[in-house]
């Protein structure tokens, strides 16, 4: 089983840190658009970051759909075919469903504000899918197959257990 390259690894931790300054940040949006109170200095440097670090996670997550690609990363476990399709299917609805939001949130921030209603929504299918992906790495974890200890730094896979 082979560990993901530091790049991957650096990518994936990225968009984490990102996706997580992202709900923290995300309450300041409606307070920006209120017409009725002005919005405060802080409240409009949440956006902006909220607003980057969204393009930087549309990037990021880019990157990390041609890392997959051309490393073909294949999980070499003795799980079932259905946990192999299972894990294909959460890993690139991740990357389509965070990809999306940037998409739509940029369209929304920069061209078309309607298209917030559509970034909004595809934030409870990308919840949905890291909660399923955060199920699954506690899974691979707590059965110590080698699984987890692939995308963490600094970790050294041996004999297919995580160390």
């Amino acid at each position: 089983m082979s560990k993901y390259s530091s790049l991957q690894i650096a990518i994936h931790w990225a968009v984490v840190v990102m996706v997580i300054t992202q709900w923290w940040t995300s309450d300041a949006i409606p307070r920006t658009h209120n017409p009725l109170l002005p919005a405060t200095q802080w409240d409009l440097f949440l956006h902006l970051v909220h607003n980057y670090c969204g393009m930087g996670i549309g990037a990021l997550v880019s990157l990390r759909m041609v890392l997959r690609l051309q490393r073909r990363t294949l999980l070499q476990t003795r799980s079932p075919r259905f946990a192999e399709v299972g894990s294909a299917v959460v890993h690139w609805g991740l990357y389509a469903s965070l990809l999306a939001q940037a998409v739509t949130g940029f369209v929304a921030a920069y061209f078309w504000g309607p298209a917030a209603g559509v970034h909004k929504a595809l934030w409870n299918v990308t919840l949905a899918l890291v909660v399923l992906h955060v199920l699954a790495a506690l899974w691979h974890g707590v059965r110590r197959d080698g699984v987890f200890g692939r995308i963490l730094p600094g970790v050294r896979i041996r004999s297919g257990l995580d160390v």
